[in-house]
């Protein structure tokens, strides 16, 4: 535990995805008792709230973040990983100050502001939904499926998708019935997403770009009988952010023609899952054949990925898969 407070001590704790991950990473090795040795690093944020980081500490699962990623963090730092367990020099801590000070520019000011009053209205607006049939799900291949839709005129419905990091409700990704979206003014989306689980032992990480798709392979993994957290994070630049901050995962890749959805999958570090088919994404797939041939194109990737399917069998397995 000293090797990690040492690590700790070296990363400002002022920015909430760096602070929520290193809560992640301690409590997915040591538990609750790590509580403390994080507690103790996160008062010396500016923004520090007792009552809001016991309930961040909680809300960690234990899983998912190791501490690869806090000592990577702490190395970007300047932290070195020895028996001597050394603190930021002065000059580090100077350093740190300075960046502090930067950050309260008014720019900063300005940016903080206006994330809150967009999370804010995010939280508004979804007490005003209704779970409703919406043109765009219809579009997608899930007529019956229900959302959450927001009414904001007589003549428009939005569907709205909630983003969140970790428990927060940061903003909302709003689809028409054209299916194009948009997202609040102001709103923070780097490291948002909407998690689609069943999570229990075993369960295993997908990282996927759109709310189709994840619908999609929800019902693909389901046929398969396996236990998932589906990870839909909006864009492909931001999936390469959430997939950093999970050691272990899969990727089921938009097979775009300029190539942006494969290179994601490819800086994510994780083995990827892409349909054949120039310009379809997994949701395309799955309204062209099927949930039964989808989830066997799944399956036979899987089994064609020796690491994969082992760390399946292993775990996430719930029932064998049909044939």
């Amino acid at each position: 535990m000293k090797r990690m407070q040492s690590a700790l001590s070296f990363i400002p704790p002022d920015d909430r995805e760096v602070w929520l991950m290193c809560a992640m990473a301690l409590k997915s090795e040591y538990g609750d008792a790590a509580f403390d040795v994080w507690d103790d690093w996160s008062r010396t944020g500016r923004n520090y709230n007792e009552q809001a980081a016991r309930a961040t500490w909680r809300s960690c699962k234990g899983a998912g973040v190791t501490l690869g990623s806090l000592i990577f963090e702490a190395k970007a730092n300047g932290w070195t990983d020895d028996e001597r367990h050394s603190r930021p020099t002065q000059d580090q801590l100077q350093a740190r100050q300075q960046a502090a000070q930067e950050r309260l520019s008014k720019e900063g000011i300005e940016r903080e502001k206006a994330q809150k009053a967009a999370a804010n209205k995010a939280a508004w607006i979804t007490g005003q939904t209704k779970l409703e049939q919406h043109a765009y799900l219809d579009s997608k291949g899930y007529r019956d499926a229900l959302g959450a839709v927001w009414w904001p005129s007589e003549d428009q419905n939005l569907l709205c998708v909630p983003m969140r990091i970790g428990d927060a409700l940061v903003g909302l990704q709003m689809i028409d019935r054209t299916g194009a979206k948009r997202f609040l003014a102001g709103q923070q989306t780097s490291g948002a997403e909407f998690l689609i689980s069943n999570s229990g032992h075993g369960a295993f990480d997908w990282f996927v770009e759109g709310y189709a798709t994840g619908l999609s392979l929800r019902d693909c993994l389901q046929a398969l009988r396996l236990r998932y957290r589906i990870h839909i994070t909006f864009s492909a630049a931001n999936m390469v952010k959430v997939a950093a901050m999970h050691q272990s995962g899969y990727v089921v890749a938009d097979h775009d023609a300029s190539g942006t959805g494969e290179r994601a999958a490819v800086q994510t570090r994780h083995p990827y899952f892409m349909p054949s088919t120039e310009g379809h994404d997994f949701n395309d797939l799955h309204m062209q054949v099927g949930t039964f041939q989808a989830s066997q194109a799944l399956r036979q990737w899987i089994v064609r990925n020796p690491f994969i399917a082992n760390g399946i069998a292993n775990g996430s397995q719930t029932d064998p898969p049909s044939h």
